[in-house]
């Protein structure tokens, strides 16, 4: 009983007895290693059994992630589904490879994929911004010639008028195309001169010089830019970035956070996250939809909200944006922006206003997922459920849902066209007036219907639950938010001032049809129909000490003594269809 007995097995194709002969070693010997795993994978090939080929790779590579075999046999297993990320493996195969022989070998495979298919995969131009912080930016250099095929990029710094050395050292470095600016252009501007410098049909990546860029994780971008030609952009993962692509934990120091993302670029069944837009530091865009939507918009120079842009222009393009969730990038963060102190603030606020004039919203309110409603979905992770979100904004919790239960159905409803289009790329979706449209869905149809901030604005929002009843399914969930215009906020100014001032936003906010309190928010869902089952609610700022004092003397006169009913500045409701009798 050996390896080598296993291996013969193989190269005759006798399958079931080199299962049997693994069985029995591995029985014995007790250890999976990076060899086995290869033996084991090209067993599950043999046999068909892609699930056994998937799980011996992935294991494989938890071990050694740079075995080139391993990644020879990834791009087996996508051969007859993508034939591009079977070319991206191959390369990455010949990166790790250091055997002449087997390197050759490689090189072949590739040339067949080109020669006889017609496939090959554009290189990807990195685009890096230079602003002194020259350590820095050797350190990522450094890290994109350790981790990325030759082959496979072509290096390009813009230097914003750096005083730090950067430009000298930065013109003796043989592999990288150097711009010059005179003065700091700024960062959407920066990008633009590197995007231009490019070669024609390469692929952009926009890479803070903030970063290191560990191993595999342009590879992984590169297989999710390519996983279908719906993919504009990919982004990735890191220990410091907003927009939820953040991976929080407690590292200690940079080793730690290397060591990090060797488990985590790996291969992952479910690994693509649908986004309204990726964060600029580390976003890999597909040149062919550049080509149709252009370059980055220069009205936010110096910087912000150029990503968020270009994310809607992908989406408005029929494109996805998909973040990466097994490309880990380190970011230092905010190495540049963060020297402008007070003024960061004023110019994050001047540009969210050019992007909100731009897409005639406020995108702030449409964007983003509110997590704590979506936590309220409590299903298997691959249950097929299927979730109504009306107000569903440009499709954030949409997208959400879709990453978290990748088997669900998301539709959406939504009364602003602009931002209903947008979600259209995330789900079904439909531009209407919810009050006013006779739901064109059959009954016993939705596990869940969320209603994030909607009942308030609605002129018998209770008629709409009734409706919607016969469209949930036995024991489906409703899912609503609704501000409590008790909260202290409201209430102090009140008492203390006489002041109950509408607003465009908030609990006042002068679109608001109706006010509720905690009793009549449970009044109206439960008079639709529905049973109560959770009750949680949001928090924002505290009152002075003497408001607080107030507060306290009011509780008193209460049937039941609670402060949350102060606290509360949203309810968040959880209530469910009631049997059928």
């Amino acid at each position: 009983m050996s390896l080598e007995k296993i291996q013969q097995w193989i190269a005759e194709n006798n399958y079931v007895e080199a299962d049997k002969e693994l069985r029995s070693y591995r029985e014995k010997e007790q250890r999976y290693d990076d060899i086995i795993a290869i033996l084991d994978g090209s067993i599950g090939e043999g046999l068909g059994d892609k699930k056994r080929q998937w799980n011996a790779i992935r294991k494989g590579l938890e071990i050694n992630p740079k075995n080139y075999e391993l990644y020879i046999m990834l791009g087996n297993y996508y051969l007859e589904e993508n034939l591009k990320k079977t070319y991206l493996c191959y390369e990455n195969a010949l990166h790790y490879c250091k055997d002449t022989k087997d390197g050759g070998q490689i090189q072949e495979l590739l040339a067949v994929l080109t020669s006889e298919y017609q496939v090959s995969v554009p290189k990807a131009a990195i685009v890096v911004l230079s602003y002194n912080l020259l350590e820095y930016t050797k350190q990522c250099v450094e890290s994109i010639r350790e981790n990325t095929p030759e082959s496979a990029r072509e290096i390009i710094v813009v230097d914003n008028a750096s005083t730090d050395g950067s430009v000298q050292w930065l013109k003796v470095q043989k592999d990288i195309k150097l711009i010059e600016n005179e003065h700091n252009v700024g960062f959407p501007a920066g990008c633009n001169q590197g995007i231009c410098l490019a070669q024609q049909d390469s692929d952009i990546f926009l890479l803070n010089n903030d970063t290191i860029l560990t191993p595999n994780s342009l590879f992984w971008l590169r297989m999710g830019l390519y996983e279908s030609e719906a993919v504009g952009s990919c982004g990735s993962v890191s220990n410091y970035v907003s927009n939820y692509q953040q991976i929080k934990d407690s590292w200690k120091n940079v080793d730690e956070i290397l060591a990090f993302s060797d488990k985590n670029n790996l291969p992952m069944e479910y690994p693509y996250e649908e986004k309204l837009f990726l964060i600029g530091f580390a976003l890999l865009i597909k040149r062919s939809v550049m080509d149709k939507i252009g370059l980055l918009d220069e009205n936010f120079s110096p910087g912000n909200s150029e990503d968020v842009d270009y994310g809607l222009r992908i989406m408005q393009a029929g494109y996805k944006n998909l973040l990466c969730k097994n490309s880990f990038i380190l970011h230092f963060g905010s190495k540049s922006f963060g020297k402008l102190g007070k003024g960061f603030a004023e110019v994050l606020q001047k540009n969210q206003s050019i992007l909100n004039r731009k897409w005639g919203m406020n995108l702030q309110y449409y964007m983003y997922p509110r997590m704590e409603l979506v936590n309220l979905i409590r299903e298997e992770h691959l249950s097929p459920i299927r979730v109504l979100d009306i107000g569903c904004g440009c499709g954030a919790i949409m997208a959400k849902i879709k990453s978290q239960y990748p088997n669900a159905i998301v539709t959406g409803i939504e009364i602003v066209d602009r931002a209903a289009r947008i979600a259209a790329n995330i789900g079904n979706v439909i531009c209407a007036d919810v009050e006013n449209l006779d739901f064109p869905y059959e009954e016993e149809t939705f596990d869940y219907c969320i209603m994030g901030d909607v009942l308030e604005h609605l002129r018998e929002p209770g008629l709409v639950l009734e409706r919607l009843k016969r469209h949930m399914k036995t024991g489906g969930k409703i899912i609503v938010s609704m501000p409590n215009v008790k909260h202290w906020s409201v209430i102090l100014p009140l008492l203390k001032q006489d002041k109950f001032t509408y607003e465009d936003a908030g609990i006042l906010d002068r679109t608001h049809l109706k006010m509720y309190t905690f009793y009549e928010m449970q009044k109206l869902i439960v008079e639709s129909g529905y049973e109560m089952r959770e009750v949680k609610y949001t928090s924002i700022g505290e009152p002075e000490a003497d408001d607080k004092k107030i507060l306290q003397n009011l509780i008193q006169y209460m049937d039941k003594p609670d402060i949350t009913t102060y606290m509360a500045y949203q309810y968040i409701l959880l209530a469910g269809k009631e049997k059928e009798v």
